[in-house]
């Protein structure tokens, strides 16, 4: 899951340099956990800032941010392949990419 996680980031046009662009990796890496996918958003954050020793605060932005760039400046042909862009919550867009690389199997 994290090499699928990787590329569509790439192909969407999202910058490999920004800390969203990995805690983004971690949390599909997470997902493969069934527990971790009914989780609340919040605790996945925490999860995440934990093993990269960040904040969950810092965690959220950091997401929010990477998300903002790859739906303003990407691909959008290979944005809307990988994501929604209505309800732009981190959890959704989260959610729906590990959803979207799952059919890819």
């Amino acid at each position: 899951m994290k090499n699928k996680a990787i590329n569509a980031l790439i192909k969407m046009g999202m910058p490999a340099d920004i800390k969203g662009f990995h805690y983004i990796v971690d949390a599909m890496v997470l997902f493969d956990n069934k527990e971790w996918r009914d989780a609340k958003t919040t605790a996945l954050y925490q999860k995440i800032a934990k093993q990269n020793n960040s904040t969950a605060s810092r965690v959220e932005r950091s997401i929010r941010h990477a998300f903002g760039i790859v739906t303003t400046q990407g691909d959008l042909e290979k944005v809307n392949k990988y994501l929604t862009l209505q309800h732009t919550t981190n959890g959704n867009l989260l959610h729906t990419f590990y959803l979207k690389l799952t059919q890819e199997e």
